[in-house]
């Protein structure tokens, strides 16, 4: 039975209903969205201004590991430590030099991520047909391995054939496995006809100028009609790649437009810059219908996941530790004003995360659809500020 619903708040705010939502007059520190700033300082029980200085930390790294890629330099993947260090892979002695002199930290004598990535390759082939018996896995940048999550109860054959593989550990996850995150909740944001609900999230144009939005593939299987939540129509879900990716496209109706912001959720809006895969170890938030406004870190890429229900297993996910529920598929993660992916699943037994709480239940993860990659896929230009 398919789930569906829900999601985010959306970067959209189209037609009659979304509500007109404006930037604040006052610049937080920064220029970060005031919104942000508390919800991070709330999570990491620090001041709104230190919150600032730490995505400013983070942006001014990420800046410096943009222009080493830049010149040419073969890196293999970067994070962000518990210490706020950006870490990056490099192949050679030379190569960690030039890391260094760019204010960076150099890790050699690692796997790395192309390595790791071929072996989540591997690990997917001796899966095989045992996928039922699996949740997930994916590469763990830092811990520099490839970490399977089985069903409770799998079988002593599977994970001898996994834990044979250098570089892969094996762990079990909860009974309930994962889901998509779209409850049929009605009345919300995004109403899918017939009945069920999920989220609008990042809007764009195509290279023939049609104005769409990139959502969760899940939310829009079928090519449903789309409506507000005042019950207006404002576009049709037109392609989903799930349950092999979790993108999908809707068409905005040509009398609608596309807004280059986020709902946070709180009465104030984010405004969108740009998109990227941010290294792992970023600060990012999330807006969503059930949850509001969350924030965590992305941990990991790559991330191949079984949804209940289904028999066939979802690619190249992103993982976070962003606190999700049921009803916030297709939300919108962004990291300072960059805008990062739509929310795709989580736990299923869940945690409790309340509603604009902003800090994590414990242990909490979520999946989402890289933004970029979905952008891609489809050829979109997404709507900025």
């Amino acid at each position: 039975m398919r789930i569906r619903g829900p999601v985010m708040l959306t970067l959209f705010s189209a037609c009659v209903g979304l509500g007109a939502f404006t930037v604040p007059a006052t610049a937080a520190p920064a220029g970060y969205d005031p919104t942000m700033l508390e919800t991070l300082a709330a999570q990491l029980k620090i001041s709104p201004v230190q919150a600032a200085h730490r995505l400013d930390h983070e942006k001014n790294l990420i800046a410096s590991f943009d222009d080493v890629r830049a010149r040419g330099l073969h890196t293999d993947g970067a994070y962000f430590d518990d210490a706020g260090t950006l870490v990056v892979n490099a192949p050679d002695a030379g190569t960690a030099r030039a890391i260094r002199s760019a204010g960076l930290t150099a890790r050699t004598g690692a796997r790395g991520e192309s390595a790791l990535n071929t072996l989540s390759a591997t690990v997917g082939s001796v899966i095989g047909g045992d996928v039922t018996q699996v949740q997930s896995w994916g590469p763990e940048l830092a811990a520099d391995k490839v970490v399977v999550t089985v069903q409770p109860g799998a079988d002593a054959k599977l994970l001898d054939r996994l834990s044979a593989l250098p570089g892969v550990t094996v762990r079990t996850g909860p009974a309930a496995g994962n889901r998509t995150q779209a409850d049929v909740i009605p009345g919300q944001i995004m109403d899918l006809d017939p009945g069920t609900n999920c989220s609008l999230g990042f809007p764009g144009t195509t290279s023939d100028g049609d104005n769409v939005l990139l959502t969760a593939g899940h939310c829009v299987e079928g090519n449903p009609d789309i409506l507000d939540r005042n019950g207006v129509h404002i576009g049709r879900g037109v392609a989903t790649e799930f349950p092999s990716t979790d993108m999908g496209l809707m068409d905005i109706d040509d009398e609608d437009t596309g807004r280059g912001y986020v709902d946070t959720r709180k009465g104030t809006t984010v405004r969108i810059t740009g998109s990227s895969k941010a290294p792992v170890g970023t600060t990012l938030c999330k807006a969503g219908n059930t949850t509001g406004w969350t924030c965590g870190k992305i941990t990991a890429y790559n991330q191949t996941v079984r949804y209940s229900g289904e028999s066939v297993a979802t690619r190249g996910l992103a993982k976070s530790t962003v606190c999700t529920e049921g009803g916030d598929s297709g939300g919108a993660y962004i990291a300072g004003n960059t805008a990062q992916g739509m929310t795709s699943g989580g736990p299923s037994d869940g945690h409790d995360c309340g509603y604009n709480q902003g800090s994590n239940a414990t242990g909490s993860y979520s999946y989402y659809q890289p933004v970029v990659d979905a952008a891609n896929t489809y050829g979109v230009t997404l709507t900025r500020s």
